[in-house]
């Protein structure tokens, strides 16, 4: 079973921890940000590896959709997801706005080089 912690790490970010109420282990955390304009930026969540697929991210999210309705329901709310979680976000009702890539830049410097 899942206990579902919320901290409020300052005034614009909210964190949502799960804790595994059997061993007292975090296993899973999602957050959102409070932005400028009435506006909600989710923000990366995480579920430990070994814990995928039991709903743990699902209960989640639902937490943090609850928090928001309470306490701020005329905001929008925004999210980057990926591929893997789209219909999940398209299921409760967010239409894609953009798409994006993800790039990646091997900054490691040669071995052949050497200092003088």
């Amino acid at each position: 079973m899942i206990k579902i912690n919320i901290v409020e790490v300052d005034k614009s970010v909210i964190l949502f921890i799960a804790i595994d109420i059997s061993s007292s282990e975090v296993v899973g955390k999602c957050a959102f940000k409070i932005r400028k304009n009435n506006l909600i930026r989710y923000q990366d969540a995480f579920i430990e590896k070994i814990n995928r697929g039991k709903g743990i991210y699902k209960q989640l999210f639902n937490a943090r959709e609850k928090y928001i309705e309470e306490n701020y329901p005329n905001f929008i709310i925004e999210s980057y997801c990926n591929k893997s979680t789209l219909h999940f976000f398209k299921a409760k009702g967010f239409s894609i706005k953009t798409k994006l890539y993800l790039v990646e830049k091997n900054n490691y410097i040669s071995q052949n080089l050497k200092v003088v």
